[in-house]
């Protein structure tokens, strides 16, 4: 048999040998790296792919044995890996489905009870067992043709894979931040109080503007206000968030900085704008910011307590970050994965409950009082946004684990009841958390408390009124030391770092002008730049 013979040989029966149920197994674990790269950990995917690697092994060894064959045996594994990663979409389906209005009532009774998982699960290997049996009957046991295209098909996925990977690495090289040079050396090195206050940077998502909840929820938030104000806060009563989503909002703020201005590379590419996995690049410019930098050329230690909604899940820039109970799923990665795969079945085991993390973040932010410091502590807090999972008085209305927080989003808003009773439980909440701050603090602390946006109100309102309240956002601030003019009433997000570091540093940062900048969930990166924002009372005159 000559070279040519044997190399031929050779790859004929590596074509015939099933190995392409491994491939299939990860190649969703390094689809799922990629869809989020830079917020996940590599390590994180290569646990998960030798885990799959190994437990794949497994099942072809048994199910060659099972069914005596190893091309029927491959086909079996494949069926099993699909539904794997299939029940994720699936049980999100039942869960969207069960929401609708005017189900038939056999409808609604099957699809309520399959999105209970100890339903769902036995229904999923039961109907993966048939197909097994219906499909392998029908396999040759020596089908090398079937099994070389499956080998085929799995390069051609490889393949996409490596493409993709290069893609992404290349896009996240040219939309990379563009931070001003020597903005962290601008100023002093101690604030004008002789020290560096410990700076707690705290954002209650779509927390409502007084005169937003007084105009559409019927509710007067003046005792809240009072209590600020009694404690020492400046109450900005008229700002405007610079962006109408959390991941824009934050990354702005953080940096002090229009996103068009910091990745001018990532906003000159259509197809970057055009993709909502381009967030990624705007979630880097939120972990690695600006503020930050400037804090710890001043000494400050950044902790980051964990969120449970993007871009605050997590951040590989901080050097501290607090997460509500140790468990692997508190890996961003694996919590991602629990999510889209059987995994989730499994849940309170792999996705926390979101009631009980809420209450030990906010006592981790309280811990953080009596750190050593000067630290930069930034908490990001899902309520007052839904889901609603407390009354007025704290009370816990239903358990709802992190990876179904934001199911039904386009309803809840709608729900003025239970945003308004997380909005009482928050005040009370945060008042508590103020006052053990600034009780157990070495020195008085810089507090700021800012809203990203306002809620999302859209039911009978005009596109102008419904931007008016998006855009509303809360804040107040916790200046020792400084004058009431310090923060003009009506400073927008972008432009809150850049008054108390020049008012504590003096690092003379200029004042950016006010601009405002509306999106499209589906499309949020392609931008709109509004004229103005109508006033909330004005909008709503006549109702």
């Amino acid at each position: 048999m000559n070279s040519v013979t044997e190399t031929s040989s050779a790859w004929t029966a590596w074509l015939e040998r099933p190995w392409y149920p491994f491939v299939a197994a990860a190649y969703p674990l390094w689809y799922l790296y990629l869809t989020n790269y830079g917020q996940v950990s590599a390590a994180s995917a290569l646990i998960a792919t030798a885990i799959a690697v190994a437990v794949v092994a497994l099942l072809l060894w048994l199910a060659a044995r099972v069914f005596r064959s190893r091309v029927a045996g491959a086909i079996a594994v494949m069926i099993l890996i699909a539904g794997f990663y299939a029940y994720g979409p699936v049980h999100d389906l039942y869960t969207s489905v069960a929401t609708l209005d005017e189900l038939p009532a056999v409808t609604g009774w099957l699809v309520k009870t399959l999105v209970k998982h100890e339903i769902l699960t036995p229904v999923m290997l039961a109907l993966s067992a048939l197909l097994i049996l219906l499909v392998v009957k029908r396999v040759s046991r020596d089908s090398a043709r079937l099994t070389g295209a499956c080998n085929f098909a799995a390069v051609v996925l490889a393949v996409m894979l490596v493409a993709r990977h290069g893609s992404v690495i290349w896009n996240d090289g040219i939309s990379h931040e563009n931070f001003e040079p020597g903005v962290e050396a601008q100023g002093t090195k101690v604030s004008v109080l002789g020290y560096n206050p410990d700076i707690y940077y705290i954002i209650l998502d779509g927390y409502a503007r007084a005169d937003v909840l007084r105009t559409y929820y019927d509710f007067d938030n003046s005792e809240f206000i009072s209590g600020l104000e009694r404690r020492g806060f400046l109450v900005n009563d008229s700002s405007n968030s610079n962006y109408n989503w959390t991941y824009l909002s934050l990354a702005s703020s953080l940096n002090f900085a229009y996103l068009q201005d910091i990745a001018a590379p990532m906003f000159a590419k259509v197809e970057l704008l055009e993709a909502r996995g381009s967030l990624d690049h705007v979630a880097r410019l939120a972990q690695d910011n600006r503020a930050a930098r400037f804090l710890r050329s001043r000494g400050y230690r950044y902790v980051h307590v964990r969120s449970s909604a993007p871009p605050a899940e997590t951040n590989p820039f901080a050097d501290e970050e607090v997460a509500c109970r140790f468990s692997v799923f508190d890996d961003e990665y694996f919590r991602a994965l629990a999510e889209i795969s059987w995994l989730k079945s499994l849940g309170a085991i792999t996705s926390a409950d979101l009631a009980e993390c809420h209450k030990l973040r906010l006592a981790a932010v309280g811990d953080q009082a009596a750190q050593p410091g000067p630290k930069f502590v930034f908490a990001h807090f899902l309520p007052p946004h839904h889901p609603y999972l407390f009354d007025r008085d704290g009370n816990v209305l239903k358990h709802v684990t992190i990876s179904n927080q934001f199911d039904f989003q386009a309803r809840l808003w709608e729900d003025k009841h239970g945003y308004l009773e997380q909005v009482i439980y928050t005040n009370g909440s945060l008042l508590k958390l103020i006052d053990r701050i600034v009780a157990e603090s070495e020195h008085p602390p810089v507090i700021i408390v800012q809203s990203d946006h306002g809620p999302n109100l859209v039911g009978g309102l005009s596109g102008e009124e419904a931007k008016a309240v998006r855009f509303a956002n809360f804040a107040a601030y916790l200046l020792p030391g400084a004058t009431r003019d310090a923060i003009p009433s009506d400073t927008a997000p972008v432009n809150q770092f850049r008054y108390v570091f020049n008012h504590y540093f003096d690092a003379h940062l200029p004042i950016l002008p006010q601009r405002n900048f509306h999106s499209l969930y589906g499309t949020p990166l392609l931008m709109t730049e509004l004229d103005s924002i109508a006033p909330v009372m004005s909008a709503n005159l006549g109702k």
